[in-house]
C-alpha cells in the first residue's frame, strides 16, 4: 500500500523485486492524494441509499416528471413501505425544463401515503409533499422562524411545500437515521467513494454532536481508511466549547475535530445568499428589496467568535454574499478587541463566492482563508449573471486576485452540491467556463499548477 519510489525505469531498477509492483504511468502525471477542502461527508454517506434527482451532468433529471419517476423507481427498488419517507437529493430548478421548484401538487398524486423529502442542490431548501407537511404540522397558520421561509401557493397562504433556510433544520430533525450497523456500512461505502476520487483527507462540513459521537466510536474501532476532519455545528457551539475543547485539532485514528462551523447565509443560485445589493430577478417568498437573508444573528455571531477565539479554536463560516461576509468581519473585529486570541487563527470563510475587493484587503490583514467554489462558474455562472448582473458574477470566487495578494486559498466541490470530482474542479478554476460556453471572470483564471495547489 506504499509508494516506494518514483522515477524513470533506470533510476528505480534497484527497487525491483518480488515484493514491489512496478507501474508504468505511460506519460501520465502522478499526484499526491487530494485534500477535500469542503464537502458534507455525513450527508454523502446517507445519500448512498437515497434517490439522485440531479440534472445532467450530475444526474439524469430534465423535468419534474423525470424527478417524480426517479422517486417512484427508488421507492420500488428499495421496497419502501407505506408511511415511510421517500428521500431525494440534488434537484435544481434552474436546470429543469419548467424553470421552477417542484411543489407538493407535483408529488401528491404519486405519493399520497408516503412523506416525501426533496433536497435542493444547495442543501439550503427542501420540498415536501402534503403527507410530510401534515406530519410536521405545517399549514397556512404556521409562521416561519427568523431566517426561515415557508413559500406559499400563488394568491394563497397554503404552503407550496418549498421551505427555505431555518425551516430546513426543523425537517431534517424528523428524518429517520440509520442504525449503528447501517451507519458503519455507509461509512465504509462513503470512504471508498471518496478514495476512488483520489481524496485521502475528507471533510464533514457541518457535524452535530450525535454524528460526531458515532464517528468517534467508528474511529476507536478502526473503521477509518482515509482521514476525516469534522466541523462542529454552531447550533451546539456552547456544548462543543465547554465539553470538547480539548479534542480540537487532534487526529485520533483518522478523525479530527477541526473547528466550529457557522452557517451565515444561504445560496446565491437559490437566491437566499445575503447581499448588500438586491437580486435582479424574482425571488420566491420575497416581494421587494430582495437581498437574501442571514441565517445567524449578530449577537449569536459575536458570542460564538468571542468564545471560540478565547480557546484558540478555529472558526469556519459559510458566507456567500458580501453582507454575510461583512457580518463575519464585524464579529471578528469585535472578538479580537475583547479576548486575547492566537496570532494565527486561520478563520476560514467557506465559499466566499461574492467577496468584494475591500473585503479581500481585510482577509489579508486578518489572515482569513477563503475556501472558494469555482464549480459555480460552470454549474450556475449563467444563472448568476442573470440574477446579479455581469459585474458581480464575474468576480465569483476571485482566486487569482487572492493569490496575487498573497492570500492562501483553497477550492472545493461542496459535495453533495456538485459532483465529487477534483479534476473537474481544477478544470473550472482554470477555465471558468459556463454551461453556455461563456468565460465568467477571465482575469480570475488560474494556471493548472495554481489550481492543483488549492486541492
Amino acid at each position: 500500500g506504499k509508494i516506494a519510489a518514483l522515477g524513470n525505469a533506470d533510476s528505480i531498477k534497484s527497487w525491483q523485486d518480488e515484493s514491489v509492483e512496478m507501474v508504468d504511468l505511460q506519460g501520465k502525471t502522478m499526484l499526491p492524494g487530494f485534500i477535500d477542502a469542503h464537502s458534507h461527508f455525513a450527508i454523502a454517506s446517507q445519500m448512498m441509499r437515497q434517490a439522485n434527482v440531479s440534472s445532467p451532468p450530475a444526474g439524469e433529471v430534465r423535468n419534474i416528471a423525470d424527478m417524480v419517476n426517479s422517486l417512484k423507481n427508488h421507492r420500488e427498488k428499495n421496497e419502501i413501505t407505506e408511511g415511510d419517507w421517500v428521500v431525494g437529493w440534488g434537484y435544481d430548478p434552474d436546470l429543469l425544463e419548467e424553470k421552477r421548484h417542484p411543489n407538493k401538487l407535483d408529488l401528491d398524486a404519486t405519493f399520497p401515503n408516503h412523506p416525501v423529502f426533496l433536497l435542493h442542490v444547495s442543501a439550503h431548501m427542501v420540498v415536501l409533499n402534503s403527507k410530510a407537511l401534515t406530519m410536521l404540522e405545517i399549514d397556512e397558520n404556521t409562521k416561519a422562524p427568523k431566517g426561515g421561509v415557508i413559500v406559499r401557493l400563488p394568491d394563497s397562504k397554503e404552503p407550496s411545500g418549498l421551505l427555505q433556510e431555518k425551516m430546513v433544520e426543523q425537517v431534517i430533525k424528523v428524518l429517520p437515521r440509520p442504525s449503528a450497523m447501517e451507519s458503519l456500512n455507509l461509512l465504509e461505502e462513503a470512504q471508498d467513494f471518496y478514495a476512488s476520487r483520489g481524496i485521502t483527507t475528507a471533510q464533514d462540513g457541518l457535524t452535530d454532536l450525535p454524528i460526531f459521537k458515532a464517528l468517534e466510536k467508528a474511529a476507536m474501532l478502526g473503521y477509518f481508511t482515509i482521514d476525516l476532519e469534522v466541523l462542529g455545528s454552531y447550533r451546539q457551539a456552547d456544548e462543543w466549547l465547554e465539553s470538547y475543547k480539548d479534542k480540537f485539532g487532534k487526529n485520533k485514528n483518522g478523525l479530527r475535530l477541526a473547528g466550529i462551523k457557522i452557517v451565515g447565509d444561504g445560496s446565491p443560485q437559490g437566491k437566499t445568499a445575503f447581499f448588500s445589493k438586491p437580486y435582479l430577478t424574482e425571488v420566491p417568498g420575497c416581494v421587494h428589496t430582495c437581498r437574501g437573508l442571514p441565517t445567524v444573528t449578530e449577537s449569536q455571531l459575536d458570542h460564538i467568535l468571542e468564545s471560540a477565539y478565547a480557546e484558540d479554536i478555529p472558526i469556519y463560516m459559510h458566507a456567500n454574499g458580501d453582507s454575510s461576509i461583512d457580518m463575519l468581519l464585524d464579529a471578528h473585529e469585535a472578538a479580537i478587541a475583547k479576548v486575547e486570541a492566537a496570532d494565527d487563527l486561520r478563520t476560514v470563510v467557506i465559499h466566499s463566492q461574492f467577496v468584494r475587493p475591500d473585503q479581500l484587503q481585510k482577509y489579508k490583514q486578518y489572515g482569513f482563508i477563503p475556501a472558494y467554489f469555482t464549480n459555480h462558474a460552470f454549474f450556475w455562472g449563467d444563472v448568476h449573471a442573470e440574477n446579479l448582473g455581469e459585474e458581480r458574477a464575474a468576480f465569483l470566487s476571485p482566486m487569482k486576485t487572492s493569490m496575487d495578494m498573497g492570500i492562501v486559498c483553497t477550492n472545493h466541490t461542496d459535495f453533495i452540491v456538485t459532483p465529487l470530482n477534483q479534476l473537474f474542479l481544477t478544470w473550472t478554476a482554470v477555465n471558468r467556463t459556463t454551461r453556455s460556453g461563456k468565460v465568467l471572470g477571465e482575469a480570475e483564471r488560474l494556471s493548472p499548477w495554481e489550481a492543483l495547489k488549492c486541492i
